[in-house]
Protein backbone atom coordinates (compact mmCIF):
# COMPACT_ATOMS: atom_id res chain seq x y z
CA UNK A 1 0.00 0.00 0.00
CA UNK A 2 1.64 3.24 -0.87
CA UNK A 3 3.19 5.04 2.12
CA UNK A 4 4.44 8.74 2.44
CA UNK A 5 6.29 9.98 -0.61
CA UNK A 6 5.14 6.92 -2.49
CA UNK A 7 4.67 5.74 -5.72
CA UNK A 8 1.23 6.08 -6.35
CA UNK A 9 0.77 7.24 -10.57
CA UNK A 10 2.27 10.44 -11.54
CA UNK A 11 -0.62 12.19 -12.84
CA UNK A 12 -0.01 13.94 -15.73
CA UNK A 13 -0.91 17.30 -16.96
CA UNK A 14 -3.63 17.70 -19.53
CA UNK A 15 -2.67 19.61 -22.88
CA UNK A 16 -3.02 23.33 -22.54
CA UNK A 17 -4.92 25.09 -25.24
CA UNK A 18 -3.25 26.90 -27.46
CA UNK A 19 -6.43 28.94 -28.60
CA UNK A 20 -7.62 32.17 -27.15
CA UNK A 21 -11.37 32.75 -25.29
CA UNK A 22 -12.74 35.77 -23.98
CA UNK A 23 -10.84 35.45 -20.51
CA UNK A 24 -11.78 37.56 -17.74
CA UNK A 25 -8.58 40.17 -17.07
CA UNK A 26 -7.94 39.13 -13.19
CA UNK A 27 -5.50 40.79 -10.98
CA UNK A 28 -2.76 38.98 -9.40
CA UNK A 29 -1.09 39.14 -5.89
CA UNK A 30 2.12 38.19 -5.39
CA UNK A 31 1.77 36.82 -2.09
CA UNK A 32 5.90 37.03 -1.52
CA UNK A 33 5.11 40.97 -0.39
CA UNK A 34 3.34 40.20 2.65
CA UNK A 35 6.08 39.82 5.61
CA UNK A 36 6.70 39.99 9.07
CA UNK A 37 6.07 37.58 11.82
CA UNK A 38 2.41 37.96 11.66
CA UNK A 39 2.20 38.82 7.97
CA UNK A 40 1.69 41.65 9.25
CA UNK A 41 3.35 44.45 6.56
CA UNK A 42 1.68 44.86 3.24
CA UNK A 43 2.82 47.70 0.72
CA UNK A 44 -0.22 50.36 0.53
CA UNK A 45 -0.49 50.06 -3.18
CA UNK A 46 -1.02 46.04 -3.01
CA UNK A 47 -4.11 46.93 -0.25
CA UNK A 48 -5.22 48.80 -2.97
CA UNK A 49 -5.12 47.31 -5.52
CA UNK A 50 -6.03 43.43 -4.59
CA UNK A 51 -9.05 45.56 -2.51
CA UNK A 52 -10.27 47.22 -5.46
CA UNK A 53 -10.43 43.71 -7.08
CA UNK A 54 -12.11 41.92 -4.60
CA UNK A 55 -15.11 44.67 -4.46
CA UNK A 56 -15.47 44.69 -7.89
CA UNK A 57 -14.63 41.01 -9.20
CA UNK A 58 -14.02 38.88 -6.21
CA UNK A 59 -11.73 36.79 -8.09
CA UNK A 60 -7.88 37.10 -8.42
CA UNK A 61 -4.65 34.98 -9.18
CA UNK A 62 -1.93 34.38 -6.18
CA UNK A 63 1.47 33.63 -7.02
CA UNK A 64 4.95 33.08 -5.33
CA UNK A 65 2.87 31.08 -2.40
CA UNK A 66 6.05 29.18 -1.63
CA UNK A 67 4.87 25.93 -2.76
CA UNK A 68 7.13 24.28 -5.65
CA UNK A 69 5.86 22.80 -9.48
CA UNK A 70 6.51 19.21 -7.42
CA UNK A 71 4.79 19.82 -4.69
CA UNK A 72 1.78 21.04 -6.14
CA UNK A 73 2.09 18.24 -8.84
CA UNK A 74 2.38 15.66 -5.93
CA UNK A 75 -1.30 17.01 -4.93
CA UNK A 76 -2.86 16.55 -8.45
CA UNK A 77 -1.01 12.81 -8.17
CA UNK A 78 -2.96 12.13 -5.25
CA UNK A 79 -6.71 13.42 -5.97
CA UNK A 80 -6.13 11.36 -9.18
CA UNK A 81 -4.90 8.14 -6.88
CA UNK A 82 -8.25 9.25 -4.62
CA UNK A 83 -10.53 8.67 -6.91
CA UNK A 84 -8.73 5.92 -9.20
CA UNK A 85 -7.13 4.45 -6.83
CA UNK A 86 -9.78 3.80 -4.05
CA UNK A 87 -12.38 0.69 -4.62
CA UNK A 88 -16.21 2.25 -5.39
CA UNK A 89 -17.33 0.18 -2.17
CA UNK A 90 -14.96 2.44 -0.19
CA UNK A 91 -16.29 5.49 -1.65
CA UNK A 92 -19.68 4.10 -0.77
CA UNK A 93 -18.62 3.47 2.91
CA UNK A 94 -16.80 7.02 2.76
CA UNK A 95 -19.53 8.98 2.24
CA UNK A 96 -20.01 12.12 3.27
CA UNK A 97 -23.56 13.11 4.73
CA UNK A 98 -24.47 15.85 2.75
CA UNK A 99 -28.17 15.66 3.51
CA UNK A 100 -28.13 14.29 6.84
CA UNK A 101 -25.93 16.93 8.51
CA UNK A 102 -25.06 19.70 5.64
CA UNK A 103 -21.40 18.20 5.77
CA UNK A 104 -19.04 17.51 2.73
CA UNK A 105 -16.23 15.51 4.81
CA UNK A 106 -16.07 12.28 2.82
CA UNK A 107 -16.68 11.34 -0.62
CA UNK A 108 -19.33 12.56 -2.92
CA UNK A 109 -20.69 10.42 -5.39
CA UNK A 110 -21.89 11.94 -9.07
CA UNK A 111 -25.12 12.38 -9.45
CA UNK A 112 -26.21 14.02 -6.12
CA UNK A 113 -27.06 17.34 -7.97
CA UNK A 114 -29.56 17.91 -10.72
CA UNK A 115 -29.13 20.44 -13.15
CA UNK A 116 -32.50 20.56 -15.53
CA UNK A 117 -33.41 17.01 -14.35
CA UNK A 118 -29.68 15.93 -15.42
CA UNK A 119 -27.48 14.31 -12.88
CA UNK A 120 -23.61 15.86 -12.71
CA UNK A 121 -20.96 13.93 -13.35
CA UNK A 122 -18.42 15.38 -10.39
CA UNK A 123 -17.64 13.50 -7.62
CA UNK A 124 -15.27 15.01 -4.74
CA UNK A 125 -13.55 13.88 -1.39
CA UNK A 126 -13.26 16.70 0.91
CA UNK A 127 -11.66 16.51 4.46
CA UNK A 128 -12.61 19.15 7.57
CA UNK A 129 -10.42 20.70 9.86
CA UNK A 130 -11.02 18.14 12.40
CA UNK A 131 -10.38 15.06 9.91
CA UNK A 132 -6.77 14.72 10.97
CA UNK A 133 -7.18 13.84 14.70
CA UNK A 134 -5.89 10.81 15.23
CA UNK A 135 -9.27 8.93 16.30
CA UNK A 136 -11.20 10.46 13.01
CA UNK A 137 -8.95 9.40 10.67
CA UNK A 138 -9.76 5.58 10.33
CA UNK A 139 -13.37 6.86 10.00
CA UNK A 140 -12.78 9.60 7.25
CA UNK A 141 -9.69 8.19 5.23
CA UNK A 142 -10.49 4.97 3.41
CA UNK A 143 -7.71 2.64 3.86
CA UNK A 144 -5.91 3.49 0.24
CA UNK A 145 -5.56 7.33 1.63
CA UNK A 146 -4.61 6.64 5.07
CA UNK A 147 -0.77 6.18 4.63
CA UNK A 148 -1.19 9.63 2.77
CA UNK A 149 -3.34 11.27 5.55
CA UNK A 150 -0.01 13.03 7.16
CA UNK A 151 1.07 14.71 3.89
CA UNK A 152 -2.45 15.65 3.00
CA UNK A 153 -2.20 17.36 6.50
CA UNK A 154 0.55 19.52 6.03
CA UNK A 155 -0.56 20.62 2.70
CA UNK A 156 -3.85 21.46 4.30
CA UNK A 157 -2.13 23.23 6.92
CA UNK A 158 -0.08 25.14 4.41
CA UNK A 159 -2.95 26.71 2.62
CA UNK A 160 -4.58 28.02 5.86
CA UNK A 161 -1.49 28.98 7.87
CA UNK A 162 0.21 31.15 5.41
CA UNK A 163 -1.77 31.64 2.12
CA UNK A 164 -5.15 32.07 3.82
CA UNK A 165 -3.44 33.59 6.54
CA UNK A 166 -1.84 36.27 4.17
CA UNK A 167 -5.26 37.26 2.10
CA UNK A 168 -6.61 37.74 5.42
CA UNK A 169 -3.85 40.42 6.43
CA UNK A 170 -4.95 42.10 3.16
CA UNK A 171 -9.09 41.97 3.87
CA UNK A 172 -8.31 43.16 6.66
CA UNK A 173 -6.36 45.99 5.54
CA UNK A 174 -8.89 46.66 2.61
CA UNK A 175 -11.56 46.86 5.40
CA UNK A 176 -9.59 49.54 7.55
CA UNK A 177 -9.10 47.23 10.12
CA UNK A 178 -6.03 45.82 12.35
CA UNK A 179 -3.98 43.47 9.85
CA UNK A 180 -4.73 40.33 12.43
CA UNK A 181 -7.94 41.33 12.86
CA UNK A 182 -9.83 38.88 10.28
CA UNK A 183 -7.25 36.14 11.12
CA UNK A 184 -8.28 36.51 14.50
CA UNK A 185 -11.58 34.66 13.58
CA UNK A 186 -10.42 32.03 12.06
CA UNK A 187 -7.59 30.62 13.99
CA UNK A 188 -9.25 28.98 16.57
CA UNK A 189 -7.91 25.39 15.83
CA UNK A 190 -10.93 23.69 17.67
CA UNK A 191 -13.61 25.71 16.06
CA UNK A 192 -12.21 24.89 12.06
CA UNK A 193 -14.45 23.62 9.82
CA UNK A 194 -12.67 24.23 6.44
CA UNK A 195 -12.81 22.01 3.59
CA UNK A 196 -9.76 20.55 1.81
CA UNK A 197 -11.09 18.75 -1.30
CA UNK A 198 -10.21 16.58 -4.36
CA UNK A 199 -12.92 16.64 -7.01
CA UNK A 200 -12.43 15.33 -9.97
CA UNK A 201 -15.43 16.19 -13.35
CA UNK A 202 -16.14 13.65 -15.62
CA UNK A 203 -17.20 14.37 -19.33
CA UNK A 204 -21.07 13.84 -19.34
CA UNK A 205 -22.17 12.49 -22.75
CA UNK A 206 -23.16 14.58 -25.49
CA UNK A 207 -26.57 14.18 -24.98
CA UNK A 208 -26.56 15.22 -21.29
CA UNK A 209 -24.42 17.77 -22.29
CA UNK A 210 -27.15 19.36 -24.93
CA UNK A 211 -30.09 19.32 -22.28
CA UNK A 212 -27.47 21.49 -19.72
CA UNK A 213 -26.38 24.13 -22.29
CA UNK A 214 -23.00 22.89 -21.95
CA UNK A 215 -23.00 23.91 -17.67
CA UNK A 216 -21.64 21.08 -15.59
CA UNK A 217 -21.85 22.77 -12.64
CA UNK A 218 -24.36 25.35 -12.02
CA UNK A 219 -23.75 29.05 -11.46
CA UNK A 220 -23.40 29.85 -7.52
CA UNK A 221 -21.70 31.99 -5.23
CA UNK A 222 -19.28 30.53 -3.04
CA UNK A 223 -20.79 29.37 1.29
CA UNK A 224 -17.10 30.19 2.54
CA UNK A 225 -14.86 32.63 3.45
CA UNK A 226 -12.05 32.24 0.97
CA UNK A 227 -11.87 30.16 -1.89
CA UNK A 228 -8.48 28.77 -3.22
CA UNK A 229 -8.12 26.76 -6.67
CA UNK A 230 -5.20 25.13 -7.89
CA UNK A 231 -4.41 26.18 -11.11
CA UNK A 232 -5.05 23.52 -14.01
CA UNK A 233 -5.22 23.72 -17.47
CA UNK A 234 -8.53 22.77 -19.23
CA UNK A 235 -10.75 25.64 -19.85
CA UNK A 236 -13.84 25.20 -17.88
CA UNK A 237 -14.27 27.83 -15.01
CA UNK A 238 -16.22 30.88 -16.11
CA UNK A 239 -17.00 33.96 -14.03
CA UNK A 240 -20.03 36.21 -14.13
CA UNK A 241 -17.88 39.89 -14.68
CA UNK A 242 -19.15 43.06 -13.38
CA UNK A 243 -20.38 44.13 -17.15
CA UNK A 244 -22.82 40.93 -16.64
CA UNK A 245 -20.70 38.91 -19.00
CA UNK A 246 -19.29 35.47 -18.58
CA UNK A 247 -15.22 34.97 -19.18
CA UNK A 248 -13.14 32.31 -18.87
CA UNK A 249 -10.36 31.87 -16.19
CA UNK A 250 -7.30 31.42 -17.88
CA UNK A 251 -4.92 28.57 -16.76
CA UNK A 252 -1.65 30.24 -15.04
CA UNK A 253 0.73 27.15 -14.34
CA UNK A 254 1.18 26.93 -10.62
CA UNK A 255 -0.55 30.11 -9.38
CA UNK A 256 -3.39 30.04 -7.53
CA UNK A 257 -7.08 31.31 -8.38
CA UNK A 258 -8.55 32.82 -5.66
CA UNK A 259 -11.96 33.92 -5.37
CA UNK A 260 -14.45 35.08 -2.06
CA UNK A 261 -17.51 33.02 -0.81
CA UNK A 262 -20.56 34.63 1.12
CA UNK A 263 -19.23 34.95 4.19
CA UNK A 264 -16.54 37.23 3.61
CA UNK A 265 -18.92 39.27 1.63
CA UNK A 266 -21.74 39.40 5.00
CA UNK A 267 -18.96 40.53 7.41
CA UNK A 268 -17.86 43.12 4.70
CA UNK A 269 -21.49 44.58 5.01
CA UNK A 270 -21.54 43.51 1.16
CA UNK A 271 -17.94 45.58 0.10
CA UNK A 272 -16.33 42.30 -1.07
CA UNK A 273 -17.80 40.83 -3.37
CA UNK A 274 -18.80 36.70 -3.81
CA UNK A 275 -18.76 36.47 -7.29
CA UNK A 276 -21.02 34.33 -9.39
CA UNK A 277 -19.20 31.52 -11.26
CA UNK A 278 -19.70 28.03 -13.08
CA UNK A 279 -18.02 24.74 -14.86
CA UNK A 280 -19.41 24.36 -18.36
CA UNK A 281 -18.25 22.09 -21.17
CA UNK A 282 -14.60 23.31 -22.68
CA UNK A 283 -15.05 25.66 -25.79
CA UNK A 284 -12.00 23.69 -27.07
CA UNK A 285 -12.95 20.92 -28.76
CA UNK A 286 -9.39 19.02 -28.20
CA UNK A 287 -9.86 19.36 -24.19
CA UNK A 288 -13.54 18.04 -24.49
CA UNK A 289 -12.45 14.10 -23.50
CA UNK A 290 -10.54 14.73 -20.84
CA UNK A 291 -11.16 14.72 -17.37
CA UNK A 292 -11.01 18.05 -14.95
CA UNK A 293 -9.30 16.81 -11.80
CA UNK A 294 -9.22 19.94 -9.10
CA UNK A 295 -7.44 20.56 -6.33
CA UNK A 296 -9.16 23.04 -3.56
CA UNK A 297 -9.34 24.18 -0.13
CA UNK A 298 -12.37 26.20 1.12
CA UNK A 299 -11.15 28.22 3.72
CA UNK A 300 -13.83 29.41 6.74
CA UNK A 301 -13.98 31.61 9.60
CA UNK A 302 -14.11 30.04 12.98
CA UNK A 303 -17.45 27.74 13.72
CA UNK A 304 -18.70 30.30 15.58
CA UNK A 305 -17.97 33.61 13.88
CA UNK A 306 -21.10 35.44 13.63
CA UNK A 307 -21.68 36.34 10.06
CA UNK A 308 -22.66 39.74 10.69
CA UNK A 309 -21.46 43.46 9.19
CA UNK A 310 -17.85 43.96 11.44
CA UNK A 311 -18.70 47.10 13.46
CA UNK A 312 -15.66 48.05 13.49
CA UNK A 313 -14.79 48.47 10.67
CA UNK A 314 -15.78 52.30 8.54
CA UNK A 315 -15.56 50.37 5.36
CA UNK A 316 -18.72 47.32 6.34
CA UNK A 317 -20.44 49.41 8.77
CA UNK A 318 -20.73 52.48 5.91
CA UNK A 319 -22.34 50.24 3.10
CA UNK A 320 -25.88 50.68 4.10
CA UNK A 321 -26.36 47.13 3.40
CA UNK A 322 -27.99 44.72 6.08
CA UNK A 323 -28.37 40.89 5.32
CA UNK A 324 -30.51 38.35 7.49
CA UNK A 325 -33.40 40.57 8.80
CA UNK A 326 -31.33 43.57 9.56
CA UNK A 327 -29.32 41.30 11.34
CA UNK A 328 -31.75 40.22 14.09
CA UNK A 329 -31.20 36.47 12.25
CA UNK A 330 -27.76 36.18 11.58
CA UNK A 331 -26.59 32.70 11.13
CA UNK A 332 -23.08 31.81 12.45
CA UNK A 333 -20.40 30.41 9.48
CA UNK A 334 -21.20 26.87 10.26
CA UNK A 335 -24.88 27.62 10.57
CA UNK A 336 -24.95 28.98 6.51
CA UNK A 337 -22.38 26.66 5.95
CA UNK A 338 -24.81 23.36 6.39
CA UNK A 339 -27.80 25.41 5.00
CA UNK A 340 -26.30 25.91 1.88
CA UNK A 341 -24.52 22.41 1.62
CA UNK A 342 -27.99 20.82 2.08
CA UNK A 343 -30.14 22.53 -0.26
CA UNK A 344 -27.53 23.34 -3.53
CA UNK A 345 -28.68 21.13 -6.26
CA UNK A 346 -31.88 19.66 -4.98
CA UNK A 347 -35.04 20.31 -5.60
CA UNK A 348 -36.31 22.69 -3.21
CA UNK A 349 -38.41 25.07 -2.64
CA UNK A 350 -36.94 27.59 -5.37
CA UNK A 351 -38.71 30.45 -7.59
CA UNK A 352 -37.95 31.34 -11.27
CA UNK A 353 -36.68 34.84 -11.47
CA UNK A 354 -36.08 37.18 -14.11
CA UNK A 355 -33.38 35.01 -16.97
CA UNK A 356 -34.67 32.13 -15.95
CA UNK A 357 -32.51 31.49 -13.07
CA UNK A 358 -33.74 30.08 -9.55
CA UNK A 359 -34.13 32.11 -6.09
CA UNK A 360 -34.30 30.05 -2.78
CA UNK A 361 -34.56 31.32 0.44
CA UNK A 362 -32.09 30.00 3.13
CA UNK A 363 -31.80 30.25 6.96
CA UNK A 364 -32.05 33.56 8.11
CA UNK A 365 -34.47 34.59 5.48
CA UNK A 366 -31.69 35.35 3.52
CA UNK A 367 -32.07 34.36 -0.11
CA UNK A 368 -29.39 32.95 -2.90
CA UNK A 369 -29.99 32.48 -6.60
CA UNK A 370 -28.50 29.47 -8.53
CA UNK A 371 -27.67 30.94 -12.17
CA UNK A 372 -28.89 28.85 -15.34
Amino acid sequence: MPGLNSDIPRWQYPPTSDKEFDYANLQTLDLSLITGDEYENVPEEVVKTIGDAFARDGFIYATNHGLSSEQILRQFSIAQYAFDGVPEEDKSRYAAKILEEGDFTGYKPRGHWKLKGVRDQIEHFSLGGQSYAPEKREQIFPPALQPLADEIEEFTEYNHDHIFRKILTVLSLVLKLPPTYLWNLASKKDERFDLFRYALYHPPSPEEDAKTDGVRLQGHTDFNAVSLLYSQPIVSLQVLMPDNVWRYVRHVPDALVINLGDAMHFISGGYLKQTIHRVVSPPDPAQVPYRRLGVFYFAQFNRSTRLAPIAESPVASGTGLTFFDNGRKSPTAWEWECSRVKAYGQDGKKKTIEGGHEEEEMIGGEKVVHYN
